[in-house]
């Protein structure tokens, strides 16, 4: 009896010692994956430059194939087509099916889900604006502007081209989208209740440093940049312009005109 004792025990021991380990593990096959899922969507997105005139998608296009998605409801965004499907015929995945999306991520996938709004949920977003932080701000030095979009002389804003980009090893093109942990309130971002999903529209906000973030696979989120490569950071600091502004901006400056307030 002592001795089976014992080894129970050591088994309880054992068991303790090696969860930590069994579970870092785990969270990094998780990135790994993720970051997978991401290169492909990368060079999905390189064969749509290629063969857009070396312009990226708009998060929200021009009317067209949606590959079965759900399109743009409602006003000026009626039947318009998301960035995800223009990149299908290069990367077959809709938007609602869960193979598309990060292992990690465990909210809400859907098409609209605010009334009279044009965002998304899921485990991916795009990089639709750069660092502006509100819609109040005209200014766009993102990859995929709105198709209805207007700058501050009134002009409807242009596609982003390939060339525009100054440094595309330090361009955020599509990351793990926001999906904060707790009771946060909205702050215009349409992230409007606790733990429903990442929106797919890639927002910067001033409150990140705030902001308690859902876990994915271990501390940080993973992006992908313009050339095709996939890496890390902290969301904490991805989502916080103050330390992170360059990244989001095609012509790599912070701008802080566009979200300091």
């Amino acid at each position: 009896m002592i001795e089976l004792l014992v080894v129970i025990a050591i088994i309880g021991i054992l068991a303790v010692l090696l969860l930590p380990t069994l579970s870092l593990a785990k969270s990094y096959a998780r990135s790994v994956s993720c970051k997978n899922r991401l290169h492909q969507m990368g060079l999905a997105l390189q064969m749509y430059v290629n063969d857009s005139r070396n312009q990226y998608p708009r998060y929200l296009g021009s009317a067209g194939p949606s590959g079965g998605d759900a399109t743009g409801k409602g006003g000026r965004a009626f039947g318009l087509v998301y960035w995800s499907s223009k990149l299908f015929p290069y990367y077959p995945l809709n938007w609602t099916n869960s193979s598309f999306h990060c292992p990690g991520y465990s909210g809400k996938i859907s098409g609209p889900h605010i009334p009279g709004a044009i965002n998304r949920l899921g485990s991916y977003a795009y990089n639709g604006s750069g660092a502006r932080v509100d819609d109040q701000t005209n200014e766009n030095f993102g990859l995929g502007p709105v198709l209805y979009w207007k700058d501050s002389q009134g002009k409807f804003v242009p596609s982003v081209s390939e060339s525009e980009v100054s440094v595309p090893s330090e361009m955020l093109a599509i990351s793990d989208s926001a999906m904060i942990a707790g009771a946060v309130p909205d702050a215009g971002m349409g992230i409007n209740s606790p733990d429903v999903g990442g929106d797919d529209f890639l927002h910067c906000d001033l409150n990140a440093w705030a902001w308690i973030y859902a876990a994915r696979h271990g501390k940080e989120y993973n992006q992908l940049y313009c050339d095709g490569h996939a890496s890390a950071m902290l969301p904490s600091i991805l989502f916080d312009p103050a330390k992170s502004a360059a990244l989001w901006n095609y012509d790599h400056q912070p701008h802080p005109e566009i979200w300091k307030r």
